[in-house]
Formats: structure tokens, C-alpha cells, sequence
């Protein structure tokens, strides 16, 4: 079978894992390309700034776009989803937040999600833990634009007219009908704020309703997918990342391939944990998908001399770096 100009049975396994069907159990090992490193001690310090309540109230009337629930005593920025679903409760249009959005995708696509979402981070941490791997369908990928248009809009503003949903709305016995995106699904806003507001309050565990068991069933399955499915939650589930995935097409930070230098070798597809990167074939300018977390470990895993670099408009601000094959290294020292 040949598909983009290349053979199926002529590619390298990390290809092949690529084409395979989406729904074909993985247990094969993927390259080991270290977190530890400049991306992680972004992810740390988004950790500690985020939820740094000294910023706070301040902080509270930014809207960063990384997943990170206001609820939480510590946090120190306000959620997008969040605020979008209240504005949709509302049934008022939150400019701010759209325009907030929209001018950081254009400017720097979903960097965000790849190096400051503490979601990010967490999803990041339970991958390496040993076993067995599975990749998602691409079609999963159409969930959380689903959540986004159904659960953060649509229903809130179906459900909503100008009263303003509290947490307690959200959470005890005497919910209101809250059946938005924060109410029945956010595993950010369970682990951030209702696991720890459980152990520590005694009236919020009586208080417990099915909403609460739901959400608490939907951390376990969603933290245990994120063991064997790289950036899972990105994937599916989270409607931010929709959102971002709207504007940053457009965006000026991008990544770039080299044609002539690019050997096919299949690198940067294996090392993307969101499968946004496909085969290189040239036919596009800019190479930052919808999917892409502008992470830049397929950058850093690609072992051609600038083959494939990251673009913010023409300027390149990261570029792969050359590991020569043993042969010619060779070849060289005995010349």
C-alpha cells in the first residue's frame, strides 16, 4: 500500500506505529526522549505561579490558557472555561476572553498547553510510568470540541438567564441544575479543588451528590488513561485546547521542515505526544496542526542538522541539531 509517496512495508517501525489502526493495542517501547530539561522546569515554575495565591486577586482578572482551576484555594489566575461558562450562564458574550485567547494563539499557538498547564505537567509525570501504551484514535480527537460547543456554551446558556451559578451550586445536594463543563467533567477542577475540599471539610463530604461521585469516578479513568496514552486529556477531553486549536493555525510560532534534509526517518512522528505531526511531505508552509502543543520534542529528537526547526515568522528560534551515523564518522577519523 502506498500512501504520500512511500511504501507502507518499506517504513521504520516508528512509522509503521503511525499507520497502524487506531484502535490497535500498543506495546511497543517509544523513544525515550528526556522531560527532564528546560520543558519541565517551564511546566514547574507554571505550577508555582499559577497557584501562588500572594498574585491573587489580581491574578484572578487574567485568563491564561492553560487548565488550571480557579476553585483551588492556591490558584492564582482565572480559568477560560471557567469564565466562558459563566458568561454563557449569563448569556453575555466575554470579548475579553476571546480576544485574550485569540491574540495568544496567533502569537504563540498552544505553547501554553506544552510548557505552563499544570495539566500538562501532570499528564506528562504518569506517562513515564511502565506499561503497556495505546494511542487514541484520531477520532477521539473531536470530543473536546464537542465539550467546548456543547457543555461550555450551549447548555450553560440553554440552562442559564442572568443567574450567576455558584460552587455550591456545582457540587452539594442542592445543586440548582448546574450541567455544564466544570459541573459534570473538569478532572483539573476534581484534583485541584474537590479532592483536597473533601479532606479537609467534613460538610462537603455529607454533602456528596451524584455529581460528585461522577466527577470523582471521571479523575480515576482519566488519570489511568494518561498512564498508557500520551497527552490523552489534550486530546479528548479538554475544551481549552479546543478553543486554542481555533486561532493557533494562524499562529506565528511554527514549525518548519527542510525537505532536502529531512530523511524520512520518522523521528519527529514517534516523539510528538499528541500525534499532531504526520509523515513530511512539503506540501504545507507551516506544520503546527490544530493538535500541536508547540512542544518541540519532535525538534529535539529530529537527529538531522536543520532539518526541522521552530519558526516565530521567518525568525528560527530552535532548530535540530546533527548526529552523524557512526559509518561516516568513521570514515572521517580514518580519512
Amino acid at each position: 500500500m502506498v500512501s504520500g509517496g512511500f511504501d507502507s512495508h518499506t517504513l521504520p517501525p516508528c512509522a509503521m506505529l503511525w499507520r497502524g489502526t487506531p484502535d490497535q493495542i500498543m506495546t511497543v517501547k517509544l523513544p525515550n526522549i528526556p522531560l527532564w530539561g528546560a520543558r519541565l522546569k517551564a511546566q514547574l515554575i507554571g505550577l508555582v505561579a499559577l497557584n501562588s495565591y500572594f498574585w491573587a486577586p489580581i491574578g484572578k482578572y487574567a485568563c491564561i490558557p492553560v487548565l488550571n482551576c480557579y476553585a483551588c484555594s492556591l490558584a492564582t489566575t482565572a480559568c477560560p472555561i471557567g469564565t466562558i461558562t459563566a458568561f454563557a450562564l449569563l448569556r453575555e458574550i466575554p470579548y475579553y476572553v476571546i480576544g485574550t485567547l485569540g491574540m495568544i494563539g496567533v502569537a504563540a499557538g498552544r505553547l501554553f498547553c506544552g510548557w505552563a498547564c499544570p495539566f500538562g505537567l501532570v499528564q506528562d509525570l504518569l506517562y513515564r510510568i511502565r506499561s503497556p501504551k495505546w494511542r487514541l484514535p484520531r477520532g477521539a480527537n473531536a470530543l473536546k470540541y464537542a465539550l467546548l460547543v456543547v457543555l461550555v456554551i450551549a447548555v450553560p446558556i440553554a440552562l442559564g438567564g442572568g443567574a450567576q451559578k455558584t460552587g455550591a451550586d456545582r457540587v452539594v445536594k442542592q445543586s440548582t441544575g448546574a450541567a455544564d463543563y466544570c459541573a459534570l467533567v473538569c478532572p483539573a477542577g476534581t484534583l485541584e479543588a474537590g479532592v483536597p475540599g473533601l479532606v479537609i471539610n467534613k460538610k462537603i463530604r455529607e454533602d456528596m451528590s451524584w455529581r460528585s461521585w461522577l466527577k470523582l469516578g471521571l479523575l480515576a479513568a482519566v488519570l489511568g488513561l494518561m498512564v498508557v496514552s500520551r497527552r490523552s486529556f489534550c486530546r479528548t477531553l479538554c475544551p481549552l485546547g479546543a478553543a486554542m486549536a481555533l486561532s493557533s493555525r494562524a499562529s506565528f510560532l511554527h514549525l518548519s521542515t527542510d525537505q532536502d534534509r529531512c530523511t524520512r526517518c520518522m523521528a519527529c512522528v514517534s516523539a510528538c505526544p499528541t500525534c499532531a505531526r504526520a509523515v513530511p511531505d512539503g506540501t504545507r508552509p507551516k506544520e503546527a496542526t490544530a493538535e500541536c502543543v508547540l512542544c518541540l520534542e519532535c525538534v529535539r529528537g529530529c537527529p538531522e542538522s536543520e532539518a526541522l526547526c521552530a519558526k516565530l515568522g521567518a525568525k528560527i528560534v530552535m532548530t535540530s541539531n546533527s548526529h552523524p551515523a557512526p559509518a561516516a564518522h568513521e570514515g572521517a577519523i580514518s580519512a
